[in-house]
Formats: structure tokens, C-alpha cells, sequence
């Protein structure tokens, strides 16, 4: 018997009994395989779907569901009615075309519609059919079609478990060209391709149900003219539509599963299967002062791309076709907020790009650093949160706060309006912009805020006993430091501890004192509470006190063991220390830093998560350790390491250096496994996932974690291009959050008015509606709340650069930047937001510019020939004083003429890792050269 599908002609009752046959002659299940697929069939659908022979035998269908569990809802005699597979179906699996199992249901009343679905599972690839038949005498419409994706999400507290035997979904829902694969949290192969196969187009999807067993799982939607348009609440960017099938007429659908050992592999699978392979640059958050590049890779002709907003809005510039069926062009942007490309190819086939516009990123930071200190600090000496950076709701157009906290004083979330993540990262963000883009006003809050709020209130001063230096966590710290609540009889047992232990709390802090440092040794004249020694004082006695509180107080809240945001800055100011020859505060924090870079990379076999099983929240700082050990040598542990909590001596004799690659390699598919990367829209592309993709994205782990992927990219991947690409579309992602403007637009696309110019969410809701982290209902959009995001905003501050790369896909490009070239010379304009960095990559040609301080100046080309040796810029002189400009260079050897303004030129011999110290005058800017010496 050939290849053919085998439906049973049953018509669907409203009530049934159960009628089952299988040819395997189980009467319930049976179970079949191939050298591709191991599948089990159980009543209506397949409850196991695993990769035959993997190494872990992970079944990508969830334990409480079924793959195959189909609703249709259609209106017949202008009534609505519905079918599911469970009740009213008919099931049957084929092997290489030959029945194995079948399962039906019927009854003597008859229903108008009549559903059925198959599986074929053949060579390479497992099929799932669906159709419909209209039995009745007149038409039928059918309202919904939804598919149900019920697949392993991570769950439990075993760790292989989590990382080894669950799978991440990532899914593109855009018409003719939606997908989903789905893959271990580790990253590593193999993946789970699943495909629409050609006539079945997906529109519409929802994790909501009114069914309490059903919410949270992923339902997408064939049709969705009932659902889609009953739900008024919110907004969809899709068409919701229905199909008309008449008499005696069948509507067939179906999807192909196929696996993938790379992603490159998923993106060849697409192209084969039909669909088209999209890839971007530099992201799908996109400033107005730069353009866009798309690759469409695809057997079918492309028809035409029709932008949302014509009139000179979008323009649209075709650049050619690569032999390898690639399509690419050049979009430039004006309108702000959302865009979508509608791409129209192949015999009516459909599908979209969603973009998302902003402002410059120079503005996007400016605007942000501004409102957060007009806009969200609390000032008045009679409060006990004096100079608080409070959280802002942009709906209400509110500052939250003790006095103004909306719902979240009487809920689980009291601690996001004083302390914790969300009010913690502001001040940091104010001052590590502020070493960029010096203002005073700024400066000054960020110190009134250290004064009255922080130091001798979230923090324990250097006076106070036990802990000095100890910062406070949840609730805030005026509970936590009434003796009385803490001895009060409660509960809680860590009550009667000193609340001094959550290891997130401190890198924070210790940041902030970190930049103060830096922004008090270049711009003297702006700082007051500290002076530069004061600062460094504060940032280094912060960074003792988070490794030896929290591991002291409650050893299971450890420092050493998760990764915690902002904590990568210690190895920097480590070297500060050592600069500045305090050598026991040095030694004291390398030795830690190295205790944790040796627990990543020896002790656990799963460092990735953080306070929750799958949590992105770990992989800057997994990144920064791993890149810790590749660097530097390490050596063996001479005593050993007690958990307290474990009970176990932790000794590290060898220290290898290839264990330190290995370990970043694992770490980085990690990072990528829990980010979109294929999917083509902006609040996907970049994004972090927290296990799934359907909820809570462009968080701040977007941007930090984006940050690992781009210096991987840029100094150690083998395929650099994809990783550029991925970093810098992670980089940019989260900016779609920031709500900014200009007046002609109301100052913000998503809350609009002037009041909120600046504002920004915490993170994205994809879907239509729906409750978010925060208990909040809302509609498709960021939380009115910024909360945590300003952590993704340090994390973008310090991957901020113009990279100039020869790309696979697009050729030679700069992101970040406008990109000339001339031969082998190369002018590129760099607005990246903060124009200071430059990196330039083609293939084994490799060199960075990066000037510790002040700027590129702005829209001005730096110039350089592709083997670096002429290098020629202006410096924007930032302090409006002269100063020595500290400037790194990296990749280039020999001897170099320096010339920095008219009177000032030297010799230097760079040795692939140079620092260069160059005056800068008092003028605006100052022209800077560098020339090789002929050998």
C-alpha cells in the first residue's frame, strides 16, 4: 500500500460512545517508530513524541495533554455549534502509509460537520492531517479551527529534567508563513520543526480559556472569527477570518513535524517545506536614522512587500537576489511605533514583518535618563523614602510610591515600589549613562538619592554593627530595620534574620558607586557627597559585603551559585583596585569572583537558572564568567570551599583552560535556546523567553543577555556573523518598550501626552489580552509599569557600538551605524546612541577603537582602510574642559603615527592591545589619526 490517508466516514455526535480499532492490537494505545520518530497514540490524538535514540529521551508532548485535540466551532442554520476531536473526532496513524491505529466516535445523532484527522509517519518526517466535510444540505461556516500546541514546558526541581527533557516553544504566527520548533532550554539538538503544510495559514493565537484545566496552554488558530472578534479587549494586527464550505464540500489542513540538528538547518527545512526564511538587520526595532536591511530566502517568488504607512513613510528599495534564492532590500522607517510589511509571493500566499519604530537611540537614553529624574523621584525630606527613584505607571500617568501605591501595598509585589530590582536599577542606569552624557542635574539626583535614600537607610552605613555595608531587601527597608516587626512572632523564619541577604540587591548599589567613581574622576566639578577615592571606597566595600553576607546569613540565597545582573562590573573594578595599588581589597574580590568563575565552570552542570528553574536573568553574568576563565589564569584552589547549605567541600585542583571554552559555548546555546532568533517580529527577535514564548518578553534580559551574544560574536564564535546579528537584534529590542515622540506624535506611541515622554514599560505582552506577571490585565503591548527595565537599559548601555561586519547574508554592514565604502576605504557615521565604540570584522581582519570617555563626534564619519592602517576620527569633547582621552586599541601591530589636534604627534608601537593617552583640548572637538609606519 502506497502512501494514502484513511478516513473514517463517521458522522460527529453532539453526545457519544466510544467506538475504538487499532490494527496494533491494543485496544487503547499503541506505540510506533521509525529511525526518525517515536510516537504513542491514545484515544483521540499522540500523547508521546520523542527523537528516536536521543540521548535523553524527551517527549516534546506535555504529560497533561494530547497533540491532536482539535475544536471547530461554525455557525450552520444561523446557529453556532462546535466539534472537538475528544469528543466528536476520528483518529488514525499510519506507518510508511499502512493503518496502524484508529480511533472514532459515534452516535446516532448526527452533527452537520464532520472532522477527522490522520497521522502519517514516514521517513524523516511525521504528518498531521485535518478535515472537514460539510454532511449537511446547505452551507456551513466554520468560526474556529484551533490547534492546541500541547507541548513539555520545563517543570519540576530536577535539573536534567528542566534542561534535558522539556523543550522551549518558539513560534511565529503570520499568516501562510507561521512555524514553531521547540528545543531543550540547554540549546542543544535535536529540534522539533513543526510546519503549516501549504492551504493551512495560522492568524490568531491564545493562552486564555474559560475552561480552568485548559488556561495557559497555547491554542493557535486556523480561524478565528469567533474567538478573535469576541474578544474586544485589546488590539490584533491580523486579520480574525472564517471559511465558508459548502454542501458536500472538505476543507483539509495539516502540519508537518520534521527534526533539525542546527538553525541553520530549521531555516533550510522552511525554505524546503515552502515557507520563507527571514533574516534582518540590525534588529526589528529600528531608529528613524537607520535603515533596515531584510533576506527573504524562499522557493517562491516574491509578489511585493506593502508597507502599513505609504507616502514617503516607508521606503522600500530592492538590492538584488543571491544565487541561493535570497531576496534582499532596504527598508528606512519614519513613522514612529508599529510598522508591518505584508509580503505577498507564491500563488496568493501571505504573510508579515512587524517592525517597531523609534527615535535615535541617543534620544531613546537621553529622554529616558531625564524623565526618570523629572518624572520619577520622590523628594521630600518628611518621608522616609526621601529622594526614592519610585516606579512609574504610564497609564495612570502616576508615580507609585508608599503614598500613591495603587493595589501593590496590599499584594505579594509591595517590595516593586521601594527596593528590589525594579526601584534599584534606576540610580545605576542614571550613572552609567552619566559617564556618557554628562548632566549635571542628573548627577545631582543620583547623589540626593545616595544621601537621603540610601546610605544609613537601604544601606547599613560603615558605623553600623553587625554588617556594615548591608543592603536591605524586600519589603523595604524601613520594615526591615524596625527591630520590633523583625522579632514579631510570625511565620516566616527568615523574619528573625537580618534582611540583609538577597545577593541581587548589592550589585546594584555597588554599580551605581562604581560609576559615580568613574563620572567623579573625569567631571570633579559634579559631584559632592563623595569625591573619586570616596566613591571607589563605597563601590568596593559594597562588592566584600555581597559575598560574604548573604553566604553567611542564609547559604541557600548564595552568591557563588546564581548569577545575579550588574555583577559582572567586579573584574573591572578589581583592576582598579590594583591600579590603585589597594592590593588586599583586590586580592579579597579576585578571590571570590574566581570561586564563583570555578563553580560555573566545574560544579554545576546547569548554571543557567536563577530564582526560577528556566530564568534568563543568569546568562550575563554565566557569559562574563566564562569569559573571565578563557582570559586569565586561574589557579588550582589551595583550600577548600564548604557549602553550608549543602554540606559539601567544593575543591578545584586543575584548572583548565579548555574547560573554560567549553563551559562558555554551553552557556551561549543557553542564552539562545531561551531567545527568539529565527521568528521574525520585534517583540520576539532578540527577546528573552522565561521558558515560553507567549508571555512576559522584551524584559531586560533581552538587552543584558544580548550583550554576552554580541561580545561572543565579536571575540570568540566561530560563525560570527549569526551571533553579531542575534546580539545586535538583542541589543536593539527592548528600546520598542521606551513610549518617546515628538509632538506631531503626541510624544509616544503607546500611552501618549507629553507627561509620559520617556516613560517605558517593564516588558511585552504579545497577545491580544491578558493578565500579566503583575496580576494586571492588559491588551497586546508593554506594561504600563517600568519596574526592572531600566537593568536592560544598563545592559544596552554597555553594548552600545557601531560595528562594521562582513555578513554572510547582507555582505558588508554596520550596525549601528551609516556604512560608506570606497575600495578598501570605509567611512561609517556612528549612531549607535552613545558613539563610543567601534569594531571592525572581516573575516580574520579584526580591530576595535573604543574611547573611555567622550564621544565620536556626532554625525560625523570615522574613516579607516579595511587592514587598519589609517584610522582618522574626531573626538566630541564631552567635559568642555582638556583632559587626557584614554583610547583602547585592539587588533593592530606595528609602529603608528599618533596625531591628536595640531600640536600634538608621537610614535607609538601598538601590540594588539594598546592603550593610548591623548590630549583633547578645550574645543568641542578634536581631530584624531592614526597612520602605520611603512616597515
Amino acid at each position: 500500500m502506497g502512501r494514502s490517508f484513511l478516513f473514517v466516514a463517521v458522522l460527529l455526535p453532539l453526545f457519544s460512545c466510544l467506538s475504538l480499532k487499532s490494527f496494533a492490537g491494543n485496544s487503547d494505545t499503541v506505540k510506533i517508530s521509525n529511525n526518525e520518530f517515536v510516537i504513542k497514540a491514545q484515544k483521540y490524538g499522540l500523547s508521546e513524541l520523542k527523537r528516536t535514540n536521543d540521548i535523553y529521551p524527551t517527549n516534546y508532548i506535555s504529560r497533561r495533554g494530547q497533540l491532536g485535540d482539535v475544536t471547530v466551532r461554525y455557525i450552520y442554520n444561523k446557529k453556532l455549534d462546535s466539534l472537538r476531536a475528544s469528543v466528536n473526532g476520528s483518529t488514525e496513524i499510519f506507518k510508511d502509509g499502512e493503518p496502524v491505529y484508529s480511533w472514532s466516535i459515534a452516535d446516532e445523532d448526527q452533527k452537520a460537520l464532520k472532522l477527522e484527522q490522520d497521522f502519517l509517519l514516514e521517513e524523516g518526517q511525521l504528518v498531521w492531517r485535518i478535515k472537514l466535510t460539510n454532511t449537511a444540505k446547505s452551507a456551513i461556516r466554520i468560526e474556529d479551527l484551533v490547534v492546541p500546541v500541547a507541548y513539555q514546558r520545563p517543570y519540576g526541581e530536577n535539573p536534567q529534567k528542566i534542561f534535558e527533557m522539556s523543550a522551549i516553544k518558539h513560534h511565529h504566527i503570520a499568516g501562510d508563513n507561521s512555524f514553531f520548533y521547540f528545543e531543550r532550554p540547554t540549546g542543544v539538538a535535536p529540534y522539533l520543526l513543526m510546519v503549516p503544510q501549504q492551504s493551512t495559514s495560522l492568524e490568531y493565537w491564545t493562552t486564555a480559556s474559560h475552561v480552568r484545566a485548559e488556561r495557559g496552554t497555547f491554542k493557535a488558530f486556523i480561524h478565528s472569527s469567533y474567538t478573535g472578534n469576541r474578544e474586544q479587549r485589546g488590539a490584533w494586527r491580523q486579520y480574525h477570518t472564517s471559511e465558508l464550505v459548502a454542501p458536500n464540500e472538505t476543507r483539509s489542513y495539516g502540519f508537518k513535524f520534521r527534526w533539525a540538528d542546527n538553525y541553520d538547518q530549521i531555516r533550510d527545512i522552511l525554505v524546503e517545506e515552502g515557507l520563507i526564511d527571514v533574516e534582518v538587520m540590525p534588529g526589528m526595532t529600528v531608529p528613524t536614522d537607520l535603515s533596515a536591511k531584510i533576506a527573504l530566502r524562499t522557493k517562491q517568488p516574491i509578489n511585493s512587500i506593502e508597507p502599513e504607512f505609504g507616502g514617503g513613510e516607508t521606503n522600500i528599495k530592492f538590492l538584488g537576489k543571491k544565487k541561493d534564492d535570497t531576496n534582499i532590500y532596504e527598508i528606512k522607517f519614519k513613522h514612529l511605533g508599529e510598522n508591518k510589511l505584508v509580503i505577498n509571493y507564491g500563488d496568493n500566499l501571505k504573510t508579515q514583518l512587524e517592525f517597531f519604530v523609534t527615535e535615535p537611540l541617543e534620544t531613546l537614553y537621553k529622554k529616558r535618563a531625564a524623565f526618570i529624574v523629572n518624572r520619577q523621584q520622590h523628594r521630600d525630606s518628611t518621608k522616609w523614602y526621601d529622594g526614592l527613584f519610585g516606579v512609574y505607571d504610564m497609564k495612570n500617568a502616576e508615580l507609585r510610591g508608599p503614598d500613591n501605591a495603587d493595589y501593590l501595598d496590599t499584594s505579594r509585589l509591595s517590595y516593586i515600589l521601594t527596593c528590589d530590582d525594579p526601584s534599584l536599577c534606576k540610580a545605576p542606569f542614571l550613572a552609567s549613562k552619566n559617564v556618557v552624557y554628562p548632566n549635571k542635574e542628573e548627577i545631582e539626583a543620583v547623589e540626593y538619592y545616595i544621601e537621603n535614600f540610601v546610605w544609613g537607610g537601604l544601606q547599613r552605613t560603615d558605623q553600623e554593627e553587625p554588617y556594615p555595608y548591608g543592603v536591605y531587601g524586600a519589603p523595604n527597608w524601613l520594615v526591615n530595620r524596625n527591630q520590633r516587626a523583625r522579632e514579631a512572632k510570625t511565620e516566616d523564619p527568615y523574619r528573625f534574620k537580618m534582611h540583609v541577604w538577597r545577593s541581587y540587591d548589592y550589585p546594584h548599589i555597588m554599580m551605581m558607586y562604581y560609576h559615580m567613581y568613574q563620572i567623579a574622576s573625569m567631571y570633579p566639578q559634579l559631584t559632592k557627597f563623595r569625591d573619586a577615592d570616596g566613591y571607589l571606597k563605597l563601590a568596593t566595600e559594597t562588592a566584600k559585603a555581597y559575598f560574604i553576607y548573604p553566604y553567611e546569613i542564609l547559604p541557600w540565597y548564595e552568591t557563588y551559585k546564581w548569577g545575579c545582573y550588574n555583577e559582572l562590573l567586579i573584574p573591572e573594578l578589581i583592576e582598579v583596585l590594583e591600579e590603585k595599588s589597594f592590593e588586599e581589597d583586590a586580592s579579597f574580590l579576585r578571590n571570590e569572583w574566581e570561586k564563583k568563575v570555578k563553580y560555573f565552570i566545574y560544579d554545576d552542570e546547569y548554571p543557567f537558572r536563577s530564582e526560577y528553574a528556566v530564568d534568563a536573568t543568569a546568562f550575563e553574568s554565566s557569559y562574563a564568567l566564562a569569559k573571565y576563565g578563557v582570559l586569565n589564569e586561574m589557579e588550582p584552589d589551595s583550600n577548600l570551599w564548604f557549602d553550608k547549605n549543602l554540606k559539601r567541600w567544593y575543591s578545584h585542583p586543575v584548572i583548565r583552560k579548555e574547560d573554560a571554552v567549553d563551559f562558555m559555548v554551553r552557556q551561549n546555546e543557553a542564552n539562545i535556546a531561551q531567545r527568539g532568533s529565527i521568528e521574525p517580529a520585534y517583540y520576539f527577535l532578540g527577546s528573552d523567553y522565561r521558558g515560553r514564548s507567549d508571555k512576559y518578553v522584551l524584559d531586560y534580559m533581552a538587552q543584558m543577555g544580548g550583550w554576552s551574544i554580541l561580545d561572543y560574536g565579536l571575540y570568540f564564535s566561530d560563525s560570527p556573523g549569526a551571533d553579531i546579528r542575534l546580539g545586535y537584534q538583542s541589543y536593539l529590542s527592548s528600546f520598542a518598550l521606551i513610549n518617546s515622540g515628538t509632538p506631531e506624535t503626541n510624544y509616544g506611541f503607546w500611552f501618549p501626552g507629553k507627561e509620559n515622554d520617556g516613560a517605558s514599560g517593564w516588558a511585552f505582552e504579545p497577545q491580544k489580552y491578558t493578565r500579566n506577571w503583575m496580576q494586571k490585565t492588559q491588551g497586546r503591548g508593554p506594561w504600563s509599569y517600568d519596574g526592572e527595565i531600566d537593568l536592560g537599559y544598563c545592559g544596552a548601555l554597555r553594548t552600545a557600538a557601531t560595528v562594521v561586519s562582513n555578513d554572510e547574508v547582507f555582505g558588508m554592514v554596520a550596525y549601528g551605524g551609516e556604512l560608506q565604502k570606497d575600495g578598501e576605504k570605509y567611512s561609517v557615521i556612528p549612531k549607535d546612541g552613545l558613539r563610543q565604540k567601534l569594531y571592525f570584522r572581516d573575516n580574520d581582519r579584526k580591530f576595535d577603537v573604543i574611547l573611555k570617555q567622550d564621544g565620536f563626534q556626532k554625525d560625523q564619519a570615522i574613516q579607516f582602510n579595511k587592514d587598519g592602517e589609517s584610522i582618522e576620527f574626531l573626538v566630541e569633547n564631552r567635559s568642555g574642559e582638556a583632559h587626557q582621552l584614554s583610547v583602547e586599541i585592539n587588533g593592530l601591530k606595528g609602529d603608528y603615527l599618533v596625531e591628536a589636534g595640531e600640536n600634538w604627534s608621537e610614535t607609538v608601537f601598538l601590540d594588539e592591545n594598546a592603550v593610548l593617552s591623548l590630549p583633547v583640548s578645550g574645543d568641542t572637538s578634536s581631530l584624531i589619526k592614526l597612520s602605520r609606519k611603512p616597515r
